[in-house]
């Protein structure tokens, strides 16, 4: 897709708005662009009015101008010239194609943050909602959605501590790549090998995560173990890393203590045992789908049975609370299909329920064949989401976390349910960015917020698992120094 832009104007915000329209499209100046591609063409200025934006989009022959002018005195955003922008496109775009996206001119990760931060400065449920409806294009059901959740947010973050902090322990290890998946895991039985070297050095790496964390005065809230799949460590390696854990924090005083166990394949009793012994709150056990065509074209190793079994071991556990996922727009399910695994995934009750919608990700093994998927599934998948998030609600969950991806098909939205009192607390505290998380192994990146919540610094880790493992001193240390001079700015 052709992109052109005025110097003013965040080149990267108007790719995100491109890609309401045109899901899946890769940016281009160049004036060689295959005929008949997409075209954008965005220019705003200031007026003694506020801001005006004009915005020219052209594709299948067609081309469509609007122009929008923006008060200085905007509600829900300050950035006048940014709110034009996205409503000169949001008009452009619907004249062109028809389209009227869902979330109106949201492009953001995390939707609920302007509902919160409405909601924390007194405004009531109604005035939210009606804000994000008017202002933002949002439509009713999912303004609706968003500041319900925002609620439940609200309530629960209004309980936690000042001087507070969660950990997350990356585990790159899956016992095979799904074909959707885009994150930084390791399935190679080759790679698989450095499964005994790296949880060496992780280790190491917790013990002076949790060393860091007390001599900041930091009280720990959450731990999350994820990946990856934890549980793709045998038994004798999760029970290190569990008691490694526990020599270093009071497990007992967590509010949460989560382990992914994504992959049913991965799952068995004797596991199970050794997580709810080292006090393990919550455990995620994920299928996706429940029709096992579905699950073979995706490249999980694993069947519909399978999952059931697994899920019935942890619900034998005696682990408190059970996490299960759904992908709403899997390559070659319907919703017949997936208002089955829907249905079907109710009825075992899980305590949280999350509804994702496939995203498209290059660095997926087929993310070039999905496309086509995400370009004929318009409609379909809305239906499916709707569909999941309806039932859920009617059968006693209740929506309350949230999040959204660049390129999700029909650029919709991943949200966790939960029975009343038992929502994910990392979830929360991770999106909403409340306090810093202190992430540790390859690929995970340490968020650091300060006290008002106003300032977020962020820390990586060298993203694959043999980078990692050649991490040298020098380097080590200065990503402690960085963490350590964060917080003597802001205490």
């Amino acid at each position: 897709m052709k992109l052109t832009v005025s110097n003013n104007i965040n080149e990267y915000y108007a790719q995100t708005l491109c890609l309401l329209f045109f899901p899946g499209s890769r940016f281009s100046k160049a004036e060689d662009e295959p005929e008949g591609s997409p075209c954008a063409d965005v220019s705003a200025l200031e007026t003694e009015n506020g801001a005006e934006a004009t915005v020219t989009l052209s594709y299948g022959g067609k081309s469509v101008t609007k122009t929008y002018t923006e008060p200085v005195c905007a509600n829900l955003i300050s950035d006048a010239e940014r709110i034009a922008v996205g409503k000169a496109f949001f008009a452009a775009g619907k004249a062109l194609l028809g389209i009227s996206p869902q979330w109106g001119i949201l492009t953001g990760v995390r939707p609920s943050k302007i509902a919160l931060k409405e909601l924390c400065e007194g405004k009531t449920k109604t005035e939210v909602k009606s804000s994000l409806t008017k202002e933002l294009f949002v439509t009713p059901k999912k303004a609706s959605l968003v500041t319900d959740i925002a609620s439940i947010e609200k309530k629960i973050i209004a309980k936690v501590p000042e001087r507070s902090c969660s950990v997350y322990i990356s585990i790159p290890f899956c016992p095979s790549r799904c074909s959707y998946c885009s994150f930084v895991s390791v399935a190679s039985k080759k790679l698989l090998s450095i499964t005994d070297e790296y949880l060496e050095r992780l280790i190491n790496d917790v013990e002076k995560c949790f060393d860091t964390i007390k001599k900041l005065d930091l009280r720990v809230l959450t731990v999350y173990i994820g990946g990856g799949t934890p549980t793709t460590l045998d038994e004798k390696q999760l029970a290190r890393l569990l008691d490694t854990v526990n020599k270093n924090v009071d497990v007992s005083s967590l509010e949460e203590f989560t382990v992914e166990a994504g992959r049913p394949d991965t799952v068995n009793e004797e596991k199970l045992r050794i997580l709810y012994q080292s006090g393990v709150t919550r455990v995620s056990v994920n299928t996706q789908t429940l029709n096992d065509d579905v699950l073979e074209a995706i490249g999980r190793r694993h069947t519909a049975k399978q999952f059931l079994d697994a899920f019935e071991l942890a619900k034998k556990s005696g682990i408190k609370i059970i996490n299960t996922d759904l992908i709403a727009g899997l390559p070659g399910e319907g919703f017949g299909s997936f208002s089955d695994t829907v249905e079907r995934m109710i009825k075992l009750m899980p305590e949280n329920l999350t509804i994702h919608t496939l995203c498209i990700k290059s660095a997926a093994d087929y993310g070039q064949q999905l496309r086509g998927v995400k370009a004929s599934a318009r409609g379909e998948v809305s239906k499916c989401v709707d569909y999941a998030q309806a039932s859920a609600k009617n059968a006693g969950y209740i929506p309350y976390y949230i999040y959204r991806q660049k390129n999700t098909v029909e650029n919709l939205e991943n949200v966790g349910f939960s029975l009343p009192g038992t929502e994910g607390l990392y979830n929360i505290y991770m999106m909403e960015e409340i306090h810093s998380i202190f992430a540790v192994g390859a690929g995970a990146v340490s968020k650091l917020v300060s006290r008002d919540r106003n300032k977020i610094e962020r820390v990586f880790n060298f993203k694959y698992p043999f980078e990692y493992l050649k991490e040298d001193e020098e380097r080590m240390a200065e990503r402690d120094k960085k963490i350590m001079d964060f917080y003597e700015k802001i205490y």
